[in-house]
């Protein structure tokens, strides 16, 4: 049978580097390509780095511009929307994050595959506040819910959260992000710690993502503050942008924490990397000291590089990490509690060795191939669903 599919993948932004979102991304698109099926991906502008493009144009995947929705109801981004899939005949719109208006806009164009990936907790759980009034209904989470034929979450806790709200529990299908294991497969760490100016004795706790207040870069700043005194041969490496739109003033508020502490000669703010194996080879420990995770994708890539990891036990965090087995968790926000964990790997080569081999073992359960396969049979199932194949 001879399939004419269009699937089209909106992005909601535009890659930066090669990391893991760009990897399954693009897996999926060539899966799609295998079976002769269409693939469009709408981008807001193009990446500055012509070569984030050219593997997805080399398997003749379309490249669109659209500017991503401005607040939950957008009538622009649904004009836009409906008027993009209408012309390119769509039949799968998948997309991510954002999403309300996107869908108004798929469900108004009668795209019979609809797919909404959620990828973190609701904004109210990264603040640790109860919602209250109007937000209390979570409008927009709600209409996604009836609009999507299926909500593919990235964590078993992003879709008990949604299904609380009353979504369907059949609409609703986790399907964890994965790593490409390959990459991190002999990473070489030498250079980055030669960049650092590294000893040998030098042991290096990392923490990736960006300077925004659910990353909890503060959190680890404080806890690290702690313990530093009895490991002089400790570091603290924060690798992720600090001065892009949305993040110089939490950024400006680490280095501020950092200098008030007394740390400046033991942090290092490392910027946006494109070398993720190799920093994570050329570190000692992990931390992901998050608010809030609905699968974290740096500390799945922690594990794949075979680092000993410390995580706070948010959202899909407790999925992915056996305490005491394959990483050590914490309470959000602990700051003595993570100083405590901190204590206890930086003084323990062993431990180390453990919680990292171990880890590395567990994450064979994170490979791209079986993310790509679970996403195109949704696809496929949602299409004979609703008797879209084409002979």
């Amino acid at each position: 049978m001879s399939r004419h599919v269009t699937v089209v993948h909106l992005w909601a932004g535009c890659p930066k580097s090669a990391n893991s979102k760009w990897q399954r991304f693009l897996a999926v698109v060539r899966r799609c390509r295998q079976e002769g099926w269409r693939n469009v991906l709408v981008l807001s502008r193009m990446p500055d780095d012509a070569a984030l493009t050219e593997p997805f144009t080399e398997v003749g995947c379309e490249i669109v511009l659209q500017r991503r929705s401005r607040g939950n109801f957008d009538a622009g981004s649904i004009w836009r929307t409906y008027r993009l899939l209408r012309r390119l005949k769509c039949d799968v719109f998948h997309c991510h994050n954002d999403h309300t208006s996107p869908l108004i806009g798929a469900a108004l164009a009668r795209v019979p595959a609809r797919i909404w990936s959620k990828l973190a907790m609701s904004s109210h759980y990264e603040q640790a506040i109860a919602p209250t009034g109007i937000h209390r209904i979570q409008a927009s989470v709600r209409l996604s819910g009836v609009l999507a034929h299926r909500i593919h979450t990235v964590s078993d806790a992003v879709g008990q959260e949604l299904i609380a709200l009353g979504i369907a529990k059949d609409k609703v299908q986790t399907i964890r992000c994965p790593v490409d294991l390959a990459r991190y497969d002999g990473a070489d760490g030498r250079s980055f710690r030669r960049e650092l100016g590294s000893g040998q004795q030098d042991l290096w706790v990392t923490a990736i993502g960006h300077a925004v207040p659910v990353k909890g870069w503060d959190v680890l700043v404080r806890a690290f503050g702690q313990v530093v005194g009895e490991f002089p041969q400790a570091q603290l490496a924060l690798v992720g942008s600090s001065d892009d739109n949305g993040e110089r003033d939490f950024g400006q508020a680490i280095r501020a924490l950092v200098h008030e502490a007394g740390l400046a000669a033991r942090v290092r703010f490392l910027g946006h990397r494109c070398d993720i194996p190799g920093c994570l080879a050329g570190s000692d420990v992990f931390v992901l000291p998050s608010r809030s995770e609905g699968q974290p994708l740096a500390l799945m890539e922690a594990m794949a590089a075979g680092r000993p990891c410390i995580a706070a036990a948010v959202g899909g965090v407790p999925e992915t990490i056996t305490h005491g087995e394959t990483g050590l968790l914490f309470e959000r926000e602990k700051v003595e509690q993570l100083a405590d964990r901190l204590r206890s790997v930086l003084a323990d080569t062993f431990l180390r060795r453990r919680l990292g081999a171990a880890a590395r073992k567990s994450s064979s359960a994170f490979g791209l191939e079986t993310y790509v396969e679970a996403v195109f049979a949704l696809y496929c199932s949602l299409l004979e669903k609703n008797g879209r194949f084409a002979e």
